[in-house]
């Protein structure tokens, strides 16, 4: 007996090693997380039914017959769940909709009137039992047993007919066989022909016909497409647009347990264009009908990609519907690039489209500001790259030369001029972040002086075109380059390979524009000189105010304190509180006169390098915080590498004038974070309490000297903090709701680069 029902534990046993395996593996898809959900039922019903099958006496086996029966009933919506999942995530309501039948069936199996519809006998083949009788639980359990089986069975045999999609249909083939035979075929035959007597009991094999319905659930998940060829490079947007499919069924191929139709079939319904495209052996094919909008599908498409959907491999390869789209589309589709620039210009997408031409739309760029500087620099070299893409011959000499380059040899280059960094990025070369950024100015400043080389010398070239397309995007990315050092390099580096009247154009652009920012600091720094001299007037003429009051100041301190002396023999106490409150006063006018002449004093910081982490521990120590605050210190980025260039002392002052700031706003106690993050040419310092907040009014007002919205005060404080921060060439905002708290932020500048101008200088002068 116990030899016949060890199939049961062998079952058991390799369904949770096979569940376990991919449980290790990490499933990433609700399909491969279901499949382990049904592993573990099936390991449960096969180690319950070995146990029920050998129990000691009838009791036993009617409480492990009920365990049974209860893994039994969850198998089958879990096994509907998982093969629902495969070509798209179900909403939640869709899940509960199929579970909740099951738990109508569980709460009728635990009935207490369940068991007696069956009565249990002792065989030799150890106990089974016999229905004599049909009660309402059992009615329940069956009929949702048998709404499951026909869920299952009618659901796989409408899938197989409506996917457009031959890996999906394999699938669900494989699904609906592996059910088919070892579930209807297999378990409920065989239960139907012992119960009938036709078939002995030792011939029951539902331990291994569960776990090998378990198995074919997992070979079906685990089924792969491989890769579909590209076709010829196509002209027309039929062909370009099936392209771009290919392109993206092939980025998704071979991920885990084969579930690779997932967001690609998403992607094919969120543009509605299910009718349109056929997928075979041969590859995928996009059909367009009379009167199909294009110019529907692309704002569809932009849109979906702007909602981060889509992998940015994928979007780099979208440049070719771009450029096919625009010849279609005429005037429509300048309305579209407007709609959807925001997304164009952090996507660089904007600089490949029709040679750049849609550039000299774009007023400034700033989506590398939050970049990285290494990942900043890439976009930079893809940027430059993608405005000449349409100028070069579709041929392998562009690729062979970029694999000649350490780091360049990961850049993908497309046959119709796409661009993407994705390999670069993920490569891990085992170097700093520093030594990176320069390792790769000096390969695509080499790699660019040769494309720059061979599309000048070319006498069909249009010269002015591509030196004003790499102007347009030298303007365009200008900060972060400079900040960077990417285009110095790259002009010094370009010099060397061009003719001299054309770098010199090139030169003198550049040139230009630096003028230009000149110009406008030296406007801004003779406004602040002028500034600088009106309060160093104001300084001077409180100094000698100051002067001429501290005599007059101290001899009144002293005569109260005579005054309070000799009051001390009396019992005048009204005498007392008047001297003692012109005593405040005197010390009130007195500070009124120092915080004037220091606020006068002009600013001249004393740089040195300094940790952030240390400086903001002093910035706390020095502070009296109340048991009712709490304080938090958060860092974002890399805020450990960097150490900032600031006068220690000053910058201190600034931390606990807006931290002390902060603190007062919140009398009755709240939440002090202070946030610390760092971009490619900045390190932002926020302190944000939760306190009273300010009003808009006051808002406006909060940085003009003395202003102050508090009682004794002389409204001095914020605007110093203000003042040294600009000696350190860096800003402090501000922004506030009443009632909602408070946010200051002080923007303190990385090191910066003068000596890019010089060599900028140096370079020109050659020519």
């Amino acid at each position: 007996m116990i030899h016949e029902s060890i199939q049961y534990l062998v079952g058991a046993t390799l369904s949770v090693l096979v569940s376990a395996c991919i449980l290790i593996r990490g499933p990433r898809t609700l399909s491969s997380k279901l499949l382990i959900c049904f592993g573990f039922a099936v390991t449960v019903w096969g180690t319950s039914s070995f146990f029920y099958i050998t129990a000691q006496d009838e009791i036993a086996a009617a409480s492990l017959f009920r365990i049974v029966v209860l893994t039994s009933r969850v198998g089958y919506p879990l096994f509907l769940l998982t093969f629902l999942n495969v070509s798209e995530k179900r909403k939640g309501k869709t899940l509960a909709a199929v579970m909740l039948p099951s738990l109508i069936g569980v709460a009728a199996i635990v009935h207490p009137d369940y068991l007696l519809n069956f009565l249990f006998l002792w065989t030799e083949f150890g106990w089974t039992y016999r229905t004599i009788q049909i009660n309402l639980p059992l009615a329940i359990d069956s009929m949702l047993y048998f709404g499951y089986l026909t869920a299952i069975v009618s659901g796989l045999a409408g899938l197989i007919r409506k996917t457009n999609f031959p890996l999906l249909r394999r699938k669900y083939l494989v699904f609906f066989t592996g059910f088919a035979v070892f579930q209807v075929f297999g378990i409920l035959m065989t239960n139907a022909l012992v119960t009938l007597a036709l078939l002995s009991p030792a011939f029951q094999l539902a331990g291994i016909f569960n776990f090998l319905t378990f198995l074919s659930i997992w070979f079906a998940l685990s089924l792969k497409e491989r890769e579909i060829p590209l076709s010829v490079m196509g002209k027309d947007f039929q062909e370009v647009y099936s392209s771009f499919l290919t392109v993206y069924y092939n980025s998704v191929v071979g991920s885990q347990l084969g579930e690779e139709a997932f967001e690609f079939t998403a992607f094919i319904r969120e543009s509605k264009i299910e009718d349109h495209v056929s997928l075979d052996r041969d590859g995928i094919a996009f059909r367009e009908t009379e009167g199909f909008d294009i110019g529907g599908l692309v704002n569809r498409n932009l849109r979906i990609f702007s909602e981060g959907h889509v992998r940015d491999y994928v979007i780099d390869h979208y440049l070719r519907v771009l450029n096919v789209a625009y010849p279609e589309l005429g005037q429509r589709f300048h309305q579209i690039v407007n709609s959807h620039l925001d997304f164009l210009k952090k996507s660089d997408l904007i600089y490949g489209i029709s040679n750049a031409e849609f550039l000299q739309e774009v007023v400034e760029d700033d989506s590398l500001r939050d970049l990285d500087g290494v990942e900043a620099c890439l976009r930079i070299y893809k940027r430059i790259l993608l405005s000449i893409m349409g100028r070069m011959e579709p041929n392998g000499e562009l690729q062979r030369k970029l694999s000649q380059y350490r780091v360049l040899d990961a850049v993908d280059v497309s046959d119709y001029g796409e661009i993407s960094i994705k390999k670069v990025e993920e490569r891990d070369l085992g170097e700093s972040k520093d030594q990176l950024v320069s390792l790769v100015i000096e390969r695509f400043n080499s790699f660019l002086s040769w494309v720059y080389e061979k599309l000048l010398m070319d006498p069909h070239a249009d010269i002015e075109g591509i030196l004003d397309k790499l102007k347009l995007v030298l303007k365009l990315n200008k900060e972060t380059a400079d900040a960077l050092g990417v285009y110095p390099t790259l002009l010094g580096k370009l010099g060397t390979k061009i003719p001299k009247t054309q770098i010199h154009r090139l030169y003198s652009g550049y040139l230009e524009e630096l003028v230009e920012e000149r110009a406008r600091e030296l406007e801004k720094a003779q406004k602040s000189l002028l500034k600088s001299q009106r309060l160093a007037a104001i300084g001077e003429a409180t100094a000698i105010v100051g002067h001429d009051l501290r005599n007059p100041l101290q001899s009144i301190v002293n005569t109260l304190y005579l005054a309070q002396k000799k009051l001390e023999l009396s019992s005048n106490k009204d005498l007392g509180e008047l001297l003692e409150t012109m005593g405040e006063r005197v010390e009130y006018m007195s500070k009124v006169v120092y915080h004037l002449q220091e606020y006068a004093r002009p600013v001249n910081p004393k740089l040195v390098e300094t940790d952030l982490h240390q400086l903001l521990k002093e910035t706390l120590s020095a502070l009296r915080v109340s048991e009712n605050v709490e304080v938090s210190i958060e860092t974002e980025g890399d805020v450990d590498s960097p150490r900032l260039m600031v006068d220690l002392r000053l910058m201190k002052r600034v931390f606990i004038s807006l931290a002390m700031n902060a603190l007062q706003a919140m009398p009755q106690g709240g939440q002090l974070r202070i946030k610390a993050s760092t971009k490619p040419m900045t390190t932002l310092i926020s302190f944000q309490d939760n306190g009273v907040g300010m009003s808009e009014e006051n808002l406006e007002k909060i940085f003009r000297p003395l202003f102050t919205t508090k009682a004794r005060r002389q409204g001095l404080g914020l605007d110093v903090c203000k003042r040294l921060v600009e000696a350190h060439q860096g800003k402090i905002t501000v922004e506030s709701e009443l009632g909602g708290g408070s946010t200051f932020t002080v923007e303190i500048p990385s090191r910066g680069r003068l000596y890019e101008s010089l060599l900028v200088a140096e370079h020109a002068m050659r020519f």
